[in-house]
């Protein structure tokens, strides 16, 4: 009786997998110019999240439930007409939460001028224009400028112009007056202030011009002016490494929401996989080939699949929101990064992503770095800073010679007129003989800044190098990965299907086929992350070298 049933098994399976590969390969193959892959959503309508739809599916009876939840879907049971994923710029749009109560907005807003579905080099621009990072950049240039004319001003002559008008109020003194009533006259003092000895009040009026001039200081301003410019030159070096780091960081959040949105994409493909499952199992029970409790064993992989679905869902929203906030956008705006990834099947197939440039060797792109890194230029102008200002701060008692010119006119009556000329020139030595140690503090301090500057410079050399290896390591290790997890997710698709066909002839088990597909979806999830991978660690290098920045 066994041995019969068996038997029968065996021939029910054999006539099922090929009815079903028919099904399969009818329902695969594509009408006449139809493409798999949905065409790029228009700008008005667009938003992110991706999803092809499908046809409803004829439920299971009442007696076989499907997923908490769930809606039946109507698929083939051949895991091969699972659809491809497509670009993450290309998906079709889907609701937030893909399973239950969709949530309310959360659909970003467009924003004029701004495009929904934007490259890796619009990305970088719109950052140029509107990131603050630059605007705080741009800010230290100016602020490192001004000290360069306050320097220069000392070579210039200073021109003072007065002019003044000055009333004077003088108390009047007591003074002695002669009475005569005889032959002899005999003095007498009048009480003080009852007699004017002139005029109480006073008028002054001047006009006057000074010209001073720097002859010779020991060269201290000439130090101060190249140190001051050295500043000038290190802020605007600084300025260009955050262009660098501004779009390092938009090529960043650039991959990341791809990657996010790719993900989303496979978590799909795992429901729809886990539905195959389901249905099949459902089919098994139907013909008698199968116990009632393997369906609720399939339904739990579909469950889990839909809850992963929602939760890559919020992480690409949120780093689409990051993606536009790294811009300098308002984190509601749609902005869609254009995917340069190809499409990617589930069960057939592998990425081939080609790779942005040849890699280099360390000794080359190490000189790249040497050559187009602005920090180490700014480290270098910093340098050249401090070394001025030492040799201004050792001529601080350095001797001075300062000519200096006056000429004007000024009133020489008690009214305010009666105006005479008058001028002077000369020169003036200054010779600093004891200034209470200020010039030797000063010293110390700029001695000690250029010791730290110099330490800042090796210590930036030290971190190019480091930084440089580290990206060439990277950059070769994610080529290698994206390799392999090629080979893995073919080996994983020929495990499904292979299993598969081996449960629908009824030689193996639920346990291993559920194996197979949670194989599959480890794999498509190492295979999208492997591919971004290569473009994060291509820009990396780039960022490295210093030769990242748009033009």
């Amino acid at each position: 009786m066994h041995g019969g049933s068996a038997k029968a098994r065996t021939l029910f399976g054999a006539a099922a997998t090929a009815f079903v590969c028919l099904v399969g390969v009818a329902q695969a193959q594509p009408t006449p110019g139809s493409t798999t892959r949905p065409g790029p959503m228009p700008s008005s309508t667009y938003m992110p999240m991706a999803a092809p739809t499908y046809a409803p599916n004829t439920p299971l009876p009442s007696a076989m439930p499907t997923s908490a939840g769930a809606t039946a879907t109507a698929l083939p049971f051949s895991p091969s007409a699972v659809p491809v994923l497509p670009p993450a710029d290309q998906a079709a749009p889907l609701p937030f939460p893909a399973y239950g109560t969709p949530a309310p907005s959360t659909s970003p807003r467009a924003l004029a001028g701004i495009p929904q579905v934007i490259t890796l080099q619009q990305a970088i621009l719109i950052a140029y224009a509107r990131s603050p990072l630059l605007a705080e950049a741009r800010a230290q240039v100016a602020i490192a400028t001004a000290p360069v004319g306050l320097a220069q001003s000392a070579l210039f002559p200073a021109i003072t112009g007065v002019a003044s008008s000055t009333r004077a109020y003088r108390q009047s003194q007591g003074v002695s007056t002669v009475t005569t009533t005889g032959a002899t006259p005999s003095p007498t003092t009048s009480p003080i202030g009852t007699v004017a000895a002139g005029p109480l009040y006073s008028t002054s009026n001047g006009l006057n011009a000074q010209l001073s001039q720097l002859i010779f200081d020991g060269g201290r301003v000439a130090a101060e002016i190249r140190g001051a410019r050295a500043t000038q030159y290190a802020s605007i070096a600084t300025y260009q490494r955050e262009l660098q780091t501004v779009a390092y960081n938009a090529a960043t959040a650039y991959y990341n929401a791809l990657t996010a949105q790719r993900q989303t994409q496979v978590d799909l493909a795992t429901v729809l996989l886990d539905q195959v499952q389901e249905n099949l199992v459902a089919a098994q029970i139907r013909a008698g080939t199968a116990a009632r409790t393997d369906l609720y064993t399939a339904q739990l992989p579909t469950a889990q699949a839909r809850v992963a679905v929602v939760r890559s869902q919020a992480n690409a929203n949120v780093l689409l929101a990051t993606f536009a906030n790294t811009l300098g956008l308002d984190a509601d705006i749609a902005v869609q990064p254009k995917d340069d990834v190809p499409a990617l099947s589930a069960t057939s197939g592998t990425l081939a992503v080609n790779p942005a440039f040849p890699t280099p060797s360390y000794a080359t792109a190490l000189t790249r770095a040497i050559a187009l890194r602005p920090d180490l230029v700014s480290a270098q102008q910093n340098v050249v800073s401090y070394q001025e200002n030492l040799r201004a701060a050792r001529l601080g008692n350095f001797p001075s010679i300062n000519a200096s010119a006056a000429y004007g006119t000024n009133s020489t009556d008690v009214s305010g007129g009666t105006y005479r000329n008058s001028g002077s020139a000369g020169l003036t030595l200054t010779i600093p003989v004891y200034d209470r140690g200020v010039t030797r503090a000063q010293t110390a301090q700029a001695q000690g800044q250029l010791d730290n500057a110099i330490a800042q410079l090796v210590a930036a050399q030290q971190g190019i190098q480091l930084n440089v290896r580290t990206a060439l390591f990277n950059l070769v290790a994610a080529y290698a990965a994206l390799d392999q997890t090629n080979a893995e997710l073919t080996q994983a698709q020929q495990v499904l299907l292979s299993t598969d066909a081996q449960y629908r002839a009824g030689v193996t088990t639920l346990p291993l086929l559920l194996n197979a597909q949670v194989g599959i979806t480890t794999a498509l999830t190492d295979e999208v992350n492997a591919a971004y991978a290569v473009r994060q660690a291509e820009q990396a290098l780039l960022y490295a070298e210093g030769a990242n920045a748009a033009g």
